[in-house]
């Protein structure tokens, strides 16, 4: 009788249900009276993405059974997969205040905060599931960590990785974040670094260097530098330049680029100022980028217009950058070309460069902007390059770079000389 009673139950109120909307649109489902067949059926429904038809399914198995906590659980996970994340807020604070030891319903908790991006509640409830299921707490170890660094927190994301990695040593998902946030930190603490210039004719080598402190904060990477340079030459023997890089994260898909620096040697220009803003083009793995440097050699100001189009495909990234140079001795252009192949991450990568038209170089502008009006200072050069940034350890990396340049002599058109341009850098995170 009671079998009887659930089928009437059913087609009367499913058709009921669906006598309030416009039946023509209605979809015609075949409800089991088996109460399991059609809690099975409710399932479907939503893994096909009918969340609709699957909550009517399921409020009628309710009607028979109105204290069943699978139903209602199951109900909750609907409206998280269908976005109604409020409703399932409802619903999963009902089931909680029913039993506090369920571990489904405070994994379903964390999991809608999430998909909500209610960062602050998702990490909250993943502390409490941490702290509430000390023997199966995996699940909150890796979601506080993805939530930490969908927030740009890369700092306590990664500590959350470490702490999780000690009990879960196995897990991928963990070992993966873990190489992702190490190239994320790569800025973190303290760098220096060297660079020697070996000219095949009439100049002795020049010689650069750097030492630098960075931190990945929320808003984004802030790096400040002490540069040095050296040319060994009549007019000028060594300088200093300080200068300060910002990396603004805008959205979840662009971030900016801001250097200030100033120099009160003439190695270096003496106030130098660049902005870039750098996007994704639409849906694609295409990144765009519009911006400017601007250099003052206090006897010339030089204009740098720029931009780029990069393309990422797999552990492959390559990009193509044109500058326009606008000085007072007139205007020039160049080209760049880079090709990236990534290993563990961002950070850890072999690098392929090449070049030709005008010398961007600060470096050799800089000599160029002291000549006087009747030399040449269009200088014209073609260079290739390689470089391997490497992480040694989570502490450590290193990097190597090896460029050669085919370039115009000082002052002398059509005059090319070569440069050997070899450098080393070595990082410590802090």
């Amino acid at each position: 009788m009671k079998r009887i009673l659930f089928i009437l139950t059913l087609a009367l109120s499913f058709g009921s249900l669906f006598a309030q909307e416009d039946t023509t649109q209605a979809p015609v489902v075949m409800i089991s009276a088996d109460p399991d067949s059609a809690f099975a059926q409710a399932r479907q429904l939503a893994y096909d993405g009918d969340f609709q038809t699957s909550r009517k399914v399921l409020d009628l198995l309710l009607i028979e059974d109105p204290g069943n906590y699978q139903y209602r659980l199951f109900k909750a996970r609907t409206f998280v997969w269908d976005e109604k994340y409020e409703n399932a807020r409802n619903l999963i604070r009902n089931l909680l205040v029913e039993d506090t030891n369920a571990y489904a319903i405070y994994e379903l908790r964390v999991q809608n905060e999430r998909f909500a991006k209610q960062t602050a509640l998702c990490l909250l409830y993943c502390d409490d599931g941490i702290k509430r299921f000390p023997d199966n707490n995996e699940y909150f170890y890796v979601t506080k960590a993805q939530a930490l660094t969908s927030a740009n927190d890369p700092r306590e994301a990664f500590k959350t990785v470490d702490e999780a990695l000690e009990k879960y040593p196995e897990n991928n998902e963990l070992k993966q974040l873990k190489t992702f946030l190490l190239n994320q930190l790569i800025v973190d603490g303290i760098a220096i670094g060297g660079r020697v210039d070996y000219f095949t004719k009439t100049y002795r080598p020049w010689y650069f260097g750097f030492l630098q402190y960075g931190r990945q904060t929320k808003i984004g990477a802030i790096i400040g530098r002490i540069n040095y340079g050296d040319r060994n030459q009549d007019f000028t023997s060594f300088g200093v330049q300080g200068e300060i890089d910002i990396y603004p994260r805008i959205s979840r898909n662009s971030y900016g680029y801001v250097n200030i620096g100033y120099s009160p040697s003439e190695i270096f220009p003496s106030f130098r100022i660049g902005m870039e803003y750098y996007t994704m083009l639409g849906s694609s793995k295409f990144e765009g980028s519009l911006g400017f440097r601007y250099l003052d050699f206090l006897l010339n100001q030089v204009v740098m217009y720029t931009g780029s189009v990069g393309y990422y495909w797999g552990n492959e990234y390559a990009s193509f950058r044109p500058f326009v140079i606008v000085d007072a001795n007139g205007w020039g252009t160049t080209y760049n070309f880079l090709y990236r192949k990534f290993y563990s991450g961002k950070g850890d990568f072999l690098q392929f460069t090449a070049g030709f038209g005008m010398v961007p170089d600060e470096r050799i502008l800089s000599v160029a902007n002291q000549l006087s009006a009747d030399d040449n200072v269009q200088l014209s050069n073609q260079y290739i390059g390689v470089s391997y940034q490497k992480l040694a350890n989570p502490k450590l990396y290193t990097r190597v770079d090896l460029i050669f340049t085919r370039q115009e002599s000082f002052g002398r058109q059509d005059d090319f000389l070569g440069i050997i341009s070899l450098g080393l850098t070595l990082g410590y995170r802090i």
